[in-house]
């Protein structure tokens, strides 16, 4: 089995994330990917989260009627600040035992990895997948952020991390490995969003339509 972890805020889920899900679902060739929203999110600090049950319910109506996608609401019911090295650690006990996890996450995310609770071990129990927005002409990912990770890695995580340029993949001789996708650019955050709703202007090309009429109904982010 091979699974990927898509955790963040969702505040509120939209074509981007849609996106990168089908990017590495396909990439990976993954049996499950589950969406984790997560209740507070311990590094990230949003002007104003959606209720935890109304993000739920706008992943539900978001995903692909296709069984490989999966919502997970591990983080919204457990009590206190999310992190991820607890749900992964539910995952491998009771979800997925003995599966290989995939843990999706963006580049600013993956660069302050080494402020994550209990980071090395959670590194020895995930391959995270860091997806960039920067790519060439040529559709491979600039070489900026190849050097960034690189050097990021090599200074806060383990310099044993030797980089394969084939695979786009940082491995040490243990096996843990840390990819790099990369995907081309789309200019959508949930942040700008929330910024166009305040601002009464219309979301419909940045959320799927159910979405947007669910954010209607619901007044949110008004």
């Amino acid at each position: 089995m091979r699974a990927g972890v898509f955790g963040g805020t969702f505040n509120p889920i939209h074509k981007g994330h849609l996106m990168v899900a089908e990017r590495v679902l396909h990439r990976f060739s993954l049996d499950r990917i589950y969406i984790v929203p997560c209740r507070v999110p311990p590094h990230k600090f949003p002007a104003f989260l959606a209720p935890a049950a109304e993000r739920v319910r706008m992943i539900q109506l978001a995903l692909p009627a296709d069984v490989r996608y999966c919502l997970s609401d591990i983080e919204i019911q457990r009590e206190g600040r999310s992190y991820t090295i607890d749900t992964v650690d539910h995952f491998n006990t009771r979800i997925l035992p003995g599966a290989t996890l995939f843990l999706i996450m963006g580049m600013d995310a993956f660069l302050e990895i080494h402020t994550w609770k209990r980071h090395r071990r959670l590194l020895e129990t995930v391959q995270p997948v860091v997806v960039s927005r920067k790519v060439d002409g040529g559709g491979m990912q600039a070489g900026d952020d190849v050097a960034r990770m690189d050097g990021y890695i090599r200074a806060r995580l383990s310099a044993a991390y030797r980089y394969e340029e084939e695979t786009s993949c940082w491995q040490r001789a243990t096996g843990n490995k840390i990819h790099l996708l990369p995907i081309r650019p789309i200019d959508i955050s949930s942040s700008q969003i929330r910024r166009r709703i305040k601002a009464g202007k219309e979301i419909h090309d940045l959320v799927p339509p159910t979405v947007n009429a669910y954010i209607e109904t619901k007044e949110l982010y008004r």
